[in-house]
This record gives C-alpha cells, structure tokens and sequence, in this order.
C-alpha cells in the first residue's frame, strides 16, 4: 500500500499484558472511529522494551495493515 492508501488511525496505546505465562507480553490497542484493532508485538520482547521501541512497532503493526499512525499519538503505559 501506498502512503495515499492508509485509513487514518486515530490514535494507539502500548500496554503490557499477562494473563499467564504462556500469553503475557506488549500489545497495541489501535483506535479507528469506535473500533480497537489489537496487535501482539512480538518483536518488544521484555517487559523492559523502552518506549520508542514500543512506539515504533505499534507504527509499523499499523502501517502493515493499511493505517496511518502518527508516531506521536502513540503512547506507552507500563
């Protein structure tokens, strides 16, 4: 997709999340119009990712689903 293409995404959140052992990490909670669109983000590894880490991989998750995220509107809560 071309940068013309991407649906706006209004705005992300970067939160840890651990209902296990097997299923804990980051995730992004993407928010378009009333939707939330939740992404894992494996590549964060550890729960000590630092934030423009995290801000990054929520930017590109979605970019690579066809919405534009500005790196701003991002933000992390540990």
């Amino acid at each position: 997709m071309t940068g013309a293409q991407l649906a706006p995404a209004q705005s992300a959140e970067v939160v840890w999340e651990e209902r296990d052992r097997k299923h804990k990490g980051w995730n992004a909670h993407l928010h378009v119009g009333a939707e939330v669109i939740k992404y894992h983000l494996e590549e964060a590894g550890d729960r000590g990712a630092d934030d423009a880490q995290l801000v990054s991989l929520a930017v590109k998750a979605a970019q690579d689903d066809g919405y534009a995220l500005q790196p701003a509107s991002v933000t992390v809560k540990r």
